[in-house]
């Protein structure tokens, strides 16, 4: 639905503490159903004392521009009574409890409707606002997350130098990236085909084993368990793996290739991709020797990292058993199973740390797949089935909802917005994020504290083609402009 129905009044009533992206799709669909919006915002002295102040809530309210008043809200009856609403727009997953908005707007034909808006999946990736120049500052988004959480740039700075003393181990496909830059040519006569030229082409180390190289570029000890082909591609890797101080133990198996990636570019964008790639499970030798490696040497890792690309490696059965040597030696995992060309599994990964997928893989995980259920729903649903400590959603352009599970309590949530959404090479932005939030997480630092630093990592790591690793000293660049600004 695009075109607004202006004699229309829609009303909806809540907490918004702290505004995410599903709120505003929310709001964006309530534009929509009338010709004006306005928000009922329930006074804090009738909220838990956690609650931002209604001042706070407020503003952060009227900033947005598909609202049109907003109203507080103390007595929910009286409300609806004065402003008599034609529509009241509630959440999907309120759906099936007792709504007593519904038997007081009838009485001069209102309507209830359920839907938390549309979503999109354009994007598996993160794109960060703004164009991103080589030394960016901070949105005012970000100095408000900093202050809701006390975040410490001292605190960071310490964590960072903790990562050297890390030892972690790497667990995914391993996948060789190649770029053929091409000059445009013209227009085929014989059919409507865009031709071009191969003018240069570039390989880069991909898949689990760029995240292998970040991790070993934040300073961390790396041990990096994959399988590959008897091959020229896998010869090439290995020495960029060895050379960049990762260690690798790899299974031959002459029945899978190594996986390749090509993408054909031209002015900075793709105009075609062809994977090379096997996708079949692991035979029960390869499984075994890697089994086998990784046994050998747990009692060593601080970290287990599951980097999953759905071509074979990372059957459920293979990640239960490393899954059940982690714990009996209580090593903390955290994991991404990606779904772009391959279609991923995350709930091969229970009992993580942290997991980080995007919108559509935690939708496909959890099998909410009706996009009018709210972000925040399918956070929790995710979190009640897999049980991960903490969950970083990424949400394309929009940037990424961070969760903390709290026991016996629904998760804590947040957000937060993206630093660039003219990025030039959006590839491996996932990868870096898991990285660098899990790495600080190890570190001791909370998951506000560690997504941050991971968002703003992914933005650096945007602003150039190629999935080249990042290092500890760009990170703290950053860290002098959280200072709240004067």
């Amino acid at each position: 639905m695009t075109r607004k129905t202006h004699n229309k009044l829609v009303f909806i009533s809540g907490i918004f503490n702290v505004l995410h992206p599903g709120h505003i799709r929310m709001f964006r669909f309530a534009s929509e159903l009338g010709g004006r919006l306005v928000i009922g915002l329930l006074k804090k002295e009738n909220l838990d004392a956690n609650i931002l102040a209604d001042a706070e809530r407020l503003e952060s309210l009227k900033a947005i521009s598909f609202i049109d008043d907003v109203v507080m809200l103390n007595d929910l009856e009286h409300t609806l009574l004065t402003l008599r609403p034609d529509i009241v727009l509630k959440g999907n997953e309120f759906k099936s409890g007792h709504n007593i908005e519904q038997s007081i707007i009838q009485a001069w034909g209102g309507e209830l409707v359920f839907s938390s808006g549309e979503s999109t999946f354009n994007s598996t990736s993160i794109l960060t606002s703004g164009s991103l120049q080589a030394d960016f500052d901070l949105p005012s988004s970000y100095f408000s997350y900093i202050k809701r959480h006390n975040i410490q740039p001292s605190f960071i700075a310490s964590a960072l130098d903790q990562l050297s003393n890390l030892k972690v181990a790497v667990i995914g496909d391993i996948i060789l990236d190649e770029y053929v830059d091409c000059d445009p040519v013209g227009l085929s006569r014989e059919d409507p085909t865009i031709v071009v030229s191969p003018v240069e082409k570039k390989c880069f180390i991909g898949g689990a084993a760029i995240v292998a190289c970040h991790t070993r570029s934040f300073g961390a000890k790396v041990d990096f368990y994959s399988v590959c082909g008897k091959d020229k591609k896998a010869d090439w890797l290995i020495k960029e793996l060895n050379d960049k101080g990762v260690h690798c133990n790899l299974v031959n198996d002459e029945t899978r290739p190594t996986t390749v990636k090509k993408r054909y570019r031209s002015g900075n964008k793709t105009l075609l991709r062809v994977n090379e790639f096997r996708s079949h499970p692991l035979n029960t030798r390869a499984q075994n020797a890697l089994l086998q490696a990784i046994e050998s040497q747990i009692h060593e890792y601080d970290l287990i990292m599951f980097s999953d690309f759905s071509y074979g490696l990372l059957s459920e059965d293979t990640v239960q058993k490393i899954a059940s040597l982690a714990e009996q030696h209580d090593v903390p995992m955290v994991a991404d199973s990606q779904t772009s060309s391959q279609k991923g599994d995350l709930n091969k990964f229970r009992r993580m740390r942290l997991v980080t997928p995007t919108e559509l893989e935690a939708r496909q995980a959890t099998n909410v797949l009706d996009s009018s259920v709210g972000l925040a729903q399918v956070v929790e649903v995710l979190i009640n089935r897999l049980q991960p400590g903490n969950v970083v959603m990424t949400l394309a352009e929009a940037g990424a909802m961070v969760a903390n599970k709290n026991s016996n309590q629904r998760p804590q949530l947040d957000s937060l917005p993206a630093l660039n959404k003219n990025p030039v090479d959006v590839s491996g932005a996932g990868d870096l994020l898991l990285v660098t939030t899990s790495l600080l997480m190890i570190a001791e630092c909370d998951v506000w504290h560690a997504a941050l630093m991971g968002m703003i990592a992914s933005a650096i790591h945007i602003s150039t083609v190629g999935n080249e690793p990042i290092n500890a000293q760009e990170l703290r660049r950053y860290l002098h402009k959280m200072q709240p600004r004067s």
